[in-house]
């Protein structure tokens, strides 16, 4: 019988969870909810991997290398301290997802090679077509000045502003990628329902993140010139047109820091009252609330402070240490530069909204640990594929 054989299993495994990686990775932007986006991503490759790989033999540079090492000393270190914070079995739970998808995403992607044109194409569109939904629902029945709140996993404002800002910044990195104009033009306009739903959240950290990435993307691809100047042309008529018949310098700035900088503050100033909190931080717990001088708050609107915060400085070094490794050896890869200025945009919104990096799946996910499992299974792939071939290029 073919069940019996394990190579047949294995064959029909590897599809179901290749299959499954596209559908949870664009899932982020069309299931309706968190509790939506953990069931795709245990029936469509949770399930797949369990039954694959512990009846696996470890083979260290299959499952990601130094780069899953890294990581998953990071969400060690996380679950050790929840010992003094609060929620153990909670966090060894979120142990196993964060493995099984780092581990699962690299062997599927060292078997299966991904096409990340088509995949971040696919991304793309269907991000346009879930922002153009999203727009047209809530303001259906909300004033054009209100922030735009979503109807997925991305409720928040904020979170709309960085989901599809991930997206604005995919279709435009193709859009330099490619040296056909017209597909370059079709890209363009592609990103535009993601980049008004991201100019109607009114969030401005993904769109400061956003253009700073640019800024990186524009140095290290550099586009052709006709496209990046038709670009530019639109996006400053698209700006003057915006100003004029929206109070956009009241809706970014008349909101001040949002409390933000008295946040830090006040969490930096219960460690330097507690040294000891420096080294082994308070501990990750279920209960994530954060006591400050205007209130209690959920984290520290800072993903790489409220690591320090709850883990210290242990795990703050691991969690940098898994950072650093990724962006050093992605850096001579150009080609991989859409999904690592995806993992740099994240990192850039985490720093003005997010709670620490080790938590259960939610819109987050799409910003840090989706970008990184994929790039850390692309290096790998090609580093594996260099040792056998030394004399062909990747």
């Amino acid at each position: 019988m073919k069940l019996l054989k394990r190579e047949w299993r294995e064959e029909k495994l590897l599809a179901w969870a290749f299959g499954g990686l596209w559908v949870f990775v664009t899932a982020f932007l069309w299931a309706p909810s968190r509790d939506g986006v953990e069931a795709i991503y245990a029936l469509a490759f949770f399930i797949p991997m369990l039954m694959l790989l512990p009846w696996r033999k470890p083979g260290f540079h299959q499952y990601g290398g130094w780069f899953s090492v890294s990581a998953l000393a990071y969400a060690s270190w996380s679950c050790i301290t929840s010992m003094w914070g609060g929620g153990t079995e909670f966090f060894i739970l979120q142990w196993l997802i964060l493995a099984v998808w780092l581990l699962g995403a690299a062997w599927v992607l060292q078997k299966k090679s991904l096409d990340w044109d088509r995949l971040l194409t696919w991304f793309l569109l269907i991000g346009a077509a879930t922002a153009t939904i999203c727009v047209a629902v809530f303001y259906w029945s909300h004033p054009l000045a209100a922030r735009l709140e979503g109807i997925t996993i991305a409720r928040a404002p904020t979170l709309v502003g960085q989901v599809y800002g991930v997206v604005v910044l995919v279709g435009i990195l193709l859009s330099w990628r490619t040296s056909c104009f017209k597909c370059a033009l079709g890209l363009s306009l592609a990103t535009i329902p993601a980049l008004a739903a991201l100019g109607l959240s009114q969030s401005r950290g993904p769109l400061l993140s956003l253009v700073l990435v640019l800024v990186v993307g524009l140095v290290w691809l550099r586009p052709g010139r006709k496209i990046l100047l038709t670009q530019l042309c639109v996006t400053l008529v698209a700006l003057g047109a915006a100003f004029y018949f929206f109070p956009l310098d009241q809706a970014l700035l008349g909101r001040g820091a949002s409390f933000r900088d008295q946040i830090w503050w006040d969490v930096i100033a219960q460690m330097r009252a507690q040294p000891s909190l420096f080294l082994l931080g308070v501990g990750m717990g279920e209960s994530t609330d954060i006591m400050t001088s205007i209130g209690p708050y959920h984290h520290a609107h800072n993903a790489w402070l409220d690591i320090l915060y709850r883990t210290g400085i242990v795990g703050l070094g691991l969690a940098v240490t898994h950072l650093a490794l990724l962006l050093w050896l992605a850096r001579r890869h150009r080609h991989l530069a859409p999904v690592t200025l995806w993992l740099v945009y994240g990192c850039g919104c985490l720093l003005v909204d997010s709670r620490s990096l080790f938590w259960e799946i939610d819109a987050k996910w799409l910003l840090y640990w989706v970008p990184a499992a994929l790039l850390a299974a692309s290096l790998v792939r090609e580093n594996n594929l260099r040792e056998k071939n030394p004399r062909v290029k990747y």
